[in-house]
């Protein structure tokens, strides 16, 4: 029976049918439970025509940490019926609206919206498309740039950026973050419906606050119905290409040329077959190294209409794709929106999540998809339960607990939280964080890097470039189902700097940061040396302590390990020193409410080999290299900012 079959049934029929696809899974597989009342998100967006056009376009949102305290916030847009909301996660399972305090409750005319640390000061930033306030009509020129100041405060700084206009078209959609000259900066992409405003621009980070239009410079051209763009490095050469999601026809492949230009590579990379592009996501799903690319569109059971559905092409390597048959299962997404790739199920396998919906008789009620990916290629759809006409669909993992979530945005009806709560045997995981502040030519929180998990012979494959989903962007974490391995035998990040770090036996089932390796200071006698292994450091929130594994433990005569206040480091009172003698070893200490806490590992030479620093109570930061060469009495400090 074909969906759009499915809703011209009633409510109930529509209920049993969901509830049968879902028991008919395998045991064990995923399962979604309806947490937004629980999780205190009471958001209805509002927005009306004819004061925003094409109103039935939006809204949007975004998921980022804007305190840095390790949990995943949610931004939402409201329309211009009601203003934005800022929900800080707690950590308890529930969030609470901060808009207001943090001075982002605009009413507005707000479209879609993406997050980044744009100026690298460690706190991530908004951008948001818009039509202005409400205090004229519909207009150009008012996008939003809010500047993080890292005090639970934000600042609108589009305009002296120089990102506030993109073109004089009232069709803005979404944007999206990433380096596409690896110089360190993260560089931004909006797009525009509207093919004749020139609106798909591209803009390149100064690295001062500011941003240079360099749409034409880069070889971009503007014949582009745009929804969703994504910078995915789809070759291997760390450069990121631009991915371009558009209606009728327009999506396109460009190329990185390496050297701030791009080539327009459509037609002979076997792209842009999509008839009605307008969601995107990027994953490995037949796990051999080259990401694939999935866009959301129109699927008809009347095929005379020409509209075939979504397109997942298949990298084949050198810039070369082939579209999934329809055999592969995941064509028929109805009126296809916004849409993310994510393992739901923990089997090692990348599945897919869509929403949709839209006025036509043929989608109302439909409901937004899960498409489980059997490891063949080939997929099984299964559904949620109808609740709105799907936007945005974004995934976190709201409660830490080690599966990714869903967030779903609605055309003027409640936003919906969905929890996974994958159960069963042979569900571990492994979740990953990027943190390359000690390293200015890697992009903030490792966009672009390539994250590779191997357990025995099956290696998976995750990049760090969270593009617009459409209208939305989700939370910037590498997720791995890892099924019945108990760990991760090899965990390797590849930088877009070339360079590469490796954690060998990592444990499943826990949340880790990642930093870059460095090597060891001229002279230093360890072996192997400490610098050019990880340390890994967590607040335990049961016991108050951070703890932190070192691998191999310091040689006493050539490593020390000290942890205390920032305040000491002037007098050289440490304290706690744990110093093992050529093997691994773990340690904890406790903050008992210091504000600015540090663990380092330091050389005989004086080199800060290794640190992990503590902003304030509750906002932890791991790092594991320090700058070569530096003294302890000069550079302590700066270390353990």
């Amino acid at each position: 029976m074909g969906s759009r079959a499915l809703s011209l049934l009633t409510g109930a029929t529509i209920r049993i049918l969901v509830l049968c696809l879902l028991s008919a899974l395998p045991a064990g597989a995923q399962s979604f439970s309806d947490q937004t009342t629980a999780a205190g998100l009471n958001f209805t967006p509002s927005v009306t025509g004819p004061s925003t056009t094409n109103h039935r376009y939006y809204p949007g949102g975004a998921v980022g940490d804007f305190n840095r305290d390790g949990w995943p916030d949610l931004f939402l847009i409201g329309g211009n019926g009601v203003a934005d909301a800022l929900y800080i996660n707690n950590g308890s399972g529930t969030f609470t609206d901060r808009a207001s305090s943090w001075g982002v409750a605009l009413l507005h005319r707000g479209r879609a919206a993406s997050v980044g640390d744009f100026n690298r000061d460690g706190w991530q930033d908004i951008y948001i498309t818009s039509g202005g306030d409400l205090t004229a009509a519909d207009r150009s020129g008012q996008h939003i740039l809010y500047r993080n100041s890292g005090n639970g405060t934000f600042t609108n700084v589009a305009v002296a950026a120089g990102v506030h206009f993109t073109s004089s078209s009232l069709t803005t959609t979404s944007s999206a973050w990433g380096d596409h000259d690896l110089d360190g900066d993260l560089d931004l992409f909006v797009m525009t419906w509207d093919p004749g405003n020139t609106g798909n621009r591209l803009f390149r980070n100064n690295g001062n606050e500011t941003f240079t239009d360099v749409t034409v410079a880069a070889g971009i051209v503007q014949n582009l119905h745009g929804y969703a763009p994504r910078f995915v490095d789809m070759n291997g050469d760390r450069y990121p290409e631009l991915l371009l999601v558009a209606d009728h026809l327009t999506s396109k492949y460009y190329v990185n040329n390496g050297n701030g230009t791009f080539t327009n590579r459509t037609l002979t990379s076997g792209t842009g077959l999509d008839d009605n592009g307008m969601g995107t996501n990027v994953g490995d799903y037949n796990r051999d190294g080259q990401f694939d690319w999935y866009v959301t569109s129109i699927y008809r059971d009347d095929q005379s209409t020409g509209l075939d559905g979504n397109y997942l092409y298949v990298n084949q390597g050198s810039n070369v794709f082939t579209p999934l048959p329809l055999s592969g299962g995941v064509k028929d997404g109805g009126f296809g929106w916004g849409t993310e790739s994510l393992d739901f199920d923990h089997d090692g396998f990348i599945d897919i999540a869509e929403t949709n919906g839209w006025v036509d008789l043929e989608y109302v009620n439909e409901p937004s998809y899960l498409f489980r990916n059997n490891g063949d290629m080939t997929f099984t759809r299964s559904s949620l339960p109808k609740t709105c006409e799907g936007k945005s669909l974004m995934t976190l993992d709201y409660d830490r607990d080690g599966d990714l979530d869903l967030v779903i945005t609605c055309w003027n009806a409640a936003v919906r939280l969905w929890r996974n709560d994958v159960s069963g045997s042979n569900r571990n995981w492994l979740e990953i964080f990027l943190d390359t502040s000690p390293v200015a030519a890697l992009a903030p929180d490792g966009i672009g890097s390539r994250i590779t998990a191997a357990t025995g012979i099956v290696s998976q494959y995750f990049t760090m470039s969270r593009g617009a989903t459409y209208l939305g962007q989700s939370q910037l974490v590498a997720h791995f189902g890892l099924g019945s391995a108990s760990d991760v035998d090899q965990l390797a990040i590849e930088w877009t700097n070339g360079t590469t770090t490796v954690w060998n036996d990592v444990p499943a089932n826990q949340i880790i940061t990642v930093s870059p390796s460095i090597a060891g200071a001229s002279g230093e006698s360890s072996s192997p040396n400490i610098a050019s292994q990880a340390i890994r450091a967590s607040l335990n929130r049961a016991t108050g302590l951070i703890d932190v594994t070192y691998t191999p433990a310091c040689n006493s005569s050539n490593h020390t390990i000290y942890y205390g206040d920032l305040s000491q480091v002037s007098s050289y009172n440490y304290s706690g020193a744990a110093c093992g003698r050529g093997r691994s070893g773990s340690t904890s200490f406790n903050p008992g409410g210091l504000n600015r806490a540090f663990f380092l590992i330091v050389g005989n030479t004086g080199l800060v080999e290794g640190s992990y620093g503590r902003r304030s109570p509750g906002v932890e930061r791991p790092e594991d290299t320090a700058t070569l060469g530096c003294d302890l009495p000069q550079d302590l400090s700066a270390v353990c900012q």
